[in-house]
């Protein structure tokens, strides 16, 4: 039975957003194409008609991980204007809800040690859209274009580090960083 175009992508959709979850929550090199196939409620005989190999579906799922960041500043920059929608974000960013919840967050803090392992097409893929990031951060800025990108790059790196080592620490030490983080 031949399915038709419109399944195949709601198909590839699923796919590629079960996959950004499931890497984010659990990291690359642990989520299967099984696992991820089975969340997209799919066997894994389908997957190659969707990807051509794993690399190919990490590639999409981080696409589709970056660009739920960037739609979740440009939702605080909606609803607040750019300067305290940035500082929103931020907030929102060193919240023990993200922290404990890496499936739903920002792909910086939660695979770029995955990506610095992987295969240079990989990390071309998430510099562009770290790159994304950083240029929605640097429209909150009110400086030249070069200051703005450069205090986007530090708060981008504060935050992810600050997420980064947070998640890697006991509770005590994680709401230290976080709160400390809070308040620079």
């Amino acid at each position: 039975m031949r399915v038709s175009q419109t399944e195949m992508d709601k198909s590839h959709k699923r796919i590629v957003a079960g996959a950004s979850r499931l890497m984010r929550k659990h990291g690359i090199e642990t989520t299967s194409v099984n696992d991820v196939m089975k969340k997209a409620g799919l066997t894994h005989g389908g997957f190659y008609r969707h990807f051509d190999s794993k690399e190919a579906l990490v590639s999409a799922a981080l696409e589709d991980a970056f660009n739920e960041v960037v739609q979740a500043i440009e939702e605080f920059y909606r609803a607040r204007g750019p300067r305290d929608g940035a500082e929103g974000y931020s907030q929102h960013y060193l919240s023990e809800g993200h922290m404990k919840h890496p499936e739903l967050g920002c792909p910086i803090a939660a695979l770029s040690m995955d990506v610095a392992r992987s295969a240079a097409s990989l990390k071309s893929e998430f510099g562009m859209g770290f790159g994304r990031v950083v240029d929605k951060f640097a429209q909150a800025g009110s400086g030249t274009a070069e200051e703005n990108r450069m205090a986007a790059l530090r708060k981008i790196a504060m935050l992810a580090g600050a997420v980064m080592i947070a998640r890697a620490s006991d509770p005590k030490t994680a709401a230290e960083v976080l709160a400390a983080c809070k308040s620079a």
